[in-house]
């Protein structure tokens, strides 16, 4: 049987492995903007940037992928 995840923040499920990604990649990867990530952020509905210093933040590639991974699976689950 498939490991399926069942919650709506499914990086909380993801160590926080891999590159530490800074926003310019997180929105090249994501398509999305500044405003619509930290909007997300504010949500609960992206993974949380960590602060790696007074004006440095980055996200775990894991997280990102974890994110990402969920997308697309709601994706299909909505086409069957």
């Amino acid at each position: 049987m498939e490991n399926i995840r069942t919650t709506t923040k499914p990086w909380r499920d993801c160590a926080p492995d891999g590159r530490l990604l800074r926003l310019p990649e997180i929105l090249e990867r994501t398509g999305l903007s500044r405003s619509q990530i930290y909007e997300m952020i504010a949500a609960g509905d992206f993974p949380p940037l960590i602060k790696l210093g007074r004006r440095a933040a980055a996200l775990p590639e894991a997280w990102l992928n974890c994110f990402v991974e969920e997308k697309a699976r709601r994706a299909l689950e909505r086409t069957n």
